[in-house]
């Protein structure tokens, strides 16, 4: 299979998370609702599987250096806005819980104009990144499995067409 880099995000925390792009995280969240992995910090490469133009069939997110393989389901992403978010669940939340009016604002405005004009990338909030991709068809729900080498857990990936 072939990925395409599409961006890499320094983790701080130990928690990835893929998420609808445009559904906000709640005021009061402690622990991810959607699909996540515990990493080790450090860097990762988010990927894409593209074989026919503008149309991902998978995305994953995994540590630099890694050959990982899939590993168990943990769950699947209800998407209803089209696009699926990566990101650094701790990091994230604590900007998002700085000032939560402000984050809406962002998310209605830049994150949704980002989204409007690109298939894939990278968006920040507060020095936060959000990694993003069309996917597959757009809204349905989609299996997600954690990555795994050597018996460790080093990403997640996506999967919107088998």
């Amino acid at each position: 299979m072939k990925w395409n880099e599409v961006t890499t995000l320094e983790v701080e925390g130990k928690v990835l998370t893929i998420k609808d792009a445009m559904i906000m995280l709640s005021e009061d969240e402690e622990s991810p609702e959607w699909p996540f992995v515990e990493c080790p910090p450090g860097e990762y490469i988010f990927e894409i599987n593209v074989p026919s133009p503008f149309h991902a069939h998978r995305a994953r997110i995994r540590a630099v250096e890694s050959n990982p393989e899939l590993g168990k389901e943990i769950g699947a992403v209800d998407v209803d806005h089209a696009f699926i978010g990566v990101i650094d669940y701790e990091k994230f939340l604590n900007c998002v819980k700085r000032d939560y009016e402000e984050y809406g604002e962002w998310t209605s405005m830049e994150l949704d104009d980002e989204l409007a004009m690109n298939f894939s990338g990278k968006i920040e909030y507060q020095g936060a990144k959000l990694l993003y991709v069309k996917a597959g068809d757009g809204d349905g729900s989609y299996k997600c499995y954690e990555l795994v080498e050597g018996g460790n857990v080093v990403g997640i990936e996506c999967v919107f067409k088998p």
